[in-house]
């Protein structure tokens, strides 16, 4: 594997990095704008939230996928490399929890006997209505969907910290060159 200049990203996963990133913003802001909607106006905010929730969850895994591949970041000049380790585990166990999460919907979704579309293409159900499969994959999928915001929030604190003690910078947060 090519080794990279501390502190850089190959263009490949910065690319991937601003595309999840911004398909999560809009996902989140479907997420938080449902619960405040009437359940009679529901619909295609949910249609819409199973497709955003479907290109996360595969662009999360497609991301994982080329992580392991490498190649793999050195750290940012001046900033330890177990600190630098620290950041990326909670990065990787978000786009983990993102992968799941997709799948936790899709199951949850079915069980509940939802017909799901992909951006307006049907897709036919796996299984059929089920009163198990709702019930405990719509307990995950909710758990899950707390846990990512709980990674995320954990994640960025420790990048804060990192700016303030190493110096690290905090465009390094984003998806971009540097890391």
């Amino acid at each position: 594997m090519p080794e990279l200049a501390p502190g850089i990203q190959n263009r490949r996963d910065m690319v991937m990095g601003w595309i999840i990133f911004l398909s999560f913003l809009v996902l989140f802001y479907n997420i938080s704008v449902m619960p405040r909607t009437p359940l009679e106006d529901r619909e295609p905010l949910v249609a819409f939230h199973l497709s955003m929730g479907f290109v996360v969850s595969v662009l999360a895994i497609m991301r994982l996928f080329f992580w392991v591949k490498g190649p793999q970041p050195a750290p940012p000049q001046g900033l330890p490399a177990a600190s630098f380790a620290f950041n990326r585990a909670l990065l990787m166990a978000m786009f983990i929890v993102y992968g799941l999460e997709g799948i936790g919907g899709f199951l949850y979704a079915w069980g509940i006997g939802h017909h799901i579309s992909l951006f307006g293409i049907p897709l036919p159900p796996v299984f059929g209505k089920s009163e198990a499969m709702r019930m405990s994959q719509g307990y995950f999928h909710s758990a899950l969907g707390f846990y990512y915001l709980m990674l995320f929030c954990i994640w960025l604190a420790f990048g804060c910290y990192q700016n303030i003690r190493y110096k690290a910078g905090l465009r390094r947060l984003f998806p971009g060159s540097q890391v």
